[in-house]
């Protein structure tokens, strides 16, 4: 896929996967929105990239993605400013098992709100130019993680929802969407640096994360 001119959405992506997701579209040529609910950590993102890029070549959007109207009001300021959405990082993510339920809306449900606004907006069928849709799920979504049951149910999730979307005849045949779902390993982001009120249980994490690499 030819990145030049193509436009990007990419949610989380104020620092960690997201801004390397973003970094990586924009040195290929593409413009990017960098949507995230850490608003100073977002602008001096954006900054940087821009001054790297191009004044027009990303902007941020403050995004809680575990609100509805946050993710849509999010697609309608990209589409006000580039006119077109090519790309789309469902990218956001904790890991908190203390607050499960607000995983759940994070890794999970606006993952699905996401794509299905993606196919909303990029869809060949509702006048959109297709495009690819990207999930990022985990390694975590396809084996047991005994520390973390809910991350491991919610990354499942966007797995098994990932390619049920894909496979789906309407969106292979008429949409001009591609599905694709990433599952990382272990990476050293924020996302690991396991915190006190996560409900992990500290006595394993530093073992899990060692076997990995990631010396904490």
């Amino acid at each position: 896929m030819n990145l030049s001119g193509k436009v990007a959405l990419v949610t989380g992506a104020a620092q960690g996967l997201g801004k390397a997701f973003s970094e990586s579209l924009l040195s290929q040529g593409a413009k990017v929105c960098l949507a995230d609910v850490k608003v100073q950590q977002g602008k001096t993102t954006a900054a940087e990239f821009q001054k790297t890029f191009g004044n027009d070549s990303a902007f941020f959007e403050k995004c809680d993605v575990s609100i509805a109207d946050d993710v849509t009001n999010v697609f309608k300021k990209v589409k006000s400013k580039y006119g077109q959405i090519d790309i789309l990082v469902n990218n956001a993510g904790i890991a908190n098992e203390t607050h499960w339920r607000k995983m759940v809306d994070i890794n999970l449900v606006s993952v699905i709100q996401g794509t299905q606004l993606g196919i909303e907006y990029m869809s060949k069928e509702y006048g959109g130019n297709g495009g690819v849709i990207i999930n990022v799920s985990s390694s975590a979504g396809l084996v047991p993680v005994f520390i973390t049951p809910v991350y491991c149910a919610v990354k499942f999730g966007v797995v098994g929802f990932t390619r049920s979307v894909a496979v789906n005849p309407r969106n292979r045949s008429t949409s001009g969407i591609r599905f694709c779902c990433l599952c990382p390993a272990f990476t050293d982001t924020d996302i690991i640096k396991f915190k006190k009120d996560s409900g992990i249980n500290m006595k394993y994490a530093p073992k899990i994360l060692k076997s990995v690499g990631i010396n904490k």
